[in-house]
């Protein structure tokens, strides 16, 4: 197929916002978004403006049903949400939103209902996903609320109708309850659609990448799971200098003390990113193949959720990555020390990620096989 026109960063929410605003404002045939929540806030209300405003006749909105039970990171029927009069005033927000925008014609439905079956908020539809006419896509890591947006993040403007048209099957796959895995190469870029059914294919180009370093390979993620620590682990014995930024401000905190524990176990450059959250899914290997989409490096987005990743091959796109997020956030990181593991706190949680990866494979084989 013909490679892309062309491909940008936004990196973090007010860049991707001011982007993605213009260009479904610009929009005359079709507006589809796809994200894991969408909530009633400022991020989530200039989405559904800007939507409602432009010509296009055909325009969706796909939300993993997540969000019906998750706003601002917390799950809306707890006791302290339920008496959370801000947390329960945009609940109402949120659910007033959607019927706007189905009132202004807009069509907006919610991937996999969870229902009754709790085990089901396992196979979250994780895909990052906004297709404009016939002309642009974006895929990357951020969603449409406040939180996430203030989160470090970013997302890739790729500029191809026939990367739209593959990611337009992708997404109408989605909508009609039937995600599939998919594969397409375009020029620079593979584009991997995966449905949680095991997710084999970004396991594999994954692992040919991490296994074909030969200098460095630099991870932006929040959250890395086994079996990536062996894998960077064999590639560091090779002497391959592996980098891990994460989250200093982090919400899965015990998660973090694992992964420190696991990059001093194996060797692996672990360097804490100070200030405020990175949501950031990426990996540079050898700077001449970057990985950037929804996928987490961990065995959730590896096994059970449905997610989309791209291997990029541009030496511009991967040039800006390095200037723009390389480069500029080292400044904002420090290397990690053995004073930042709470000695049982984050042993525990190193060699207990294995143990938590295979239980949660296991409610998902005995519970909600065939749900996709």
């Amino acid at each position: 197929m013909r490679g892309p026109d062309r491909f940008s960063l936004c990196v973090d929410g007010e860049e991707f916002q001011a982007a993605v605003t213009q260009d479904i404002r610009g929009a005359r045939e079709r507006v589809y978004v796809q994200t894991l929540s969408f909530e009633g806030d400022r991020a989530g209300q200039s989405l559904s403006d800007s939507i409602l405003s432009c010509q296009a006749g055909d325009r969706r909105i796909l939300a993993d049903s997540i969000t019906e039970y998750l706003i601002n990171d917390r799950f809306i029927y707890s006791p302290k949400s339920l008496a959370d009069k801000n947390l329960r005033a945009e609940v109402r927000v949120t659910r007033e939103m959607v019927r706007h925008l189905r009132e202004g014609g807009v069509q907006v439905t919610m991937a996999d209902p969870i229902g009754l079956v709790l085990p089901r908020l396992l196979i979250r539809n994780h895909k990052k996903i906004i297709l404009i006419d016939d002309k642009v896509a974006y895929i990357g890591g951020i969603n449409f609320s406040d939180h996430n947006f203030a989160w470090h993040d970013l997302m890739v403007r790729i500029e191809s109708a026939d990367v739209v048209d593959f990611l337009s099957r992708d997404f109408l796959d989605s909508w009609n309850g039937e995600s599939k895995d998919a594969t397409a190469s375009f020029g620079d870029l593979d584009l991997y659609s995966v449905n949680g059914q095991g997710n084999e294919s970004i396991i594999e180009a994954v692992g040919q990448l991490i296994h074909s370093a030969q200098d460095r390979i630099y991870i932006q993620c929040p959250y890395i799971t086994p079996p990536f620590f062996k894998l960077l682990g064999k590639a560091s014995r090779r002497g391959v200098h592996v980098t891990l930024v994460i989250s200093e401000v982090h919400n899965r905190s015990i998660l973090k003390e694992g992964i420190i524990e696991a990059c001093r176990r194996e060797n692996l450059h672990a360097r804490y990113y100070r200030g405020r959250m990175v949501h950031t899914k990426a990996m540079l290997v050898d700077d001449s193949a970057l990985v950037l989409g929804s996928a987490n490096f961990d065995f959730s987005s590896f096994g059970l959720q449905a997610e989309i990743m791209g291997v990029f091959r541009d030496p511009t796109l991967i040039g800006d990555f390095i200037r723009r997020v390389v480069q500029a956030d080292h400044k904002q990181t420090r290397p990690t020390t053995a004073a930042d593991i709470r000695g049982v706190v984050g042993k525990f949680s190193y060699w207990g990620l294995p143990y938590v990866g295979r239980i949660y494979k296991g409610i998902h084989k005995v519970f909600c096989r065939g749900l996709r």
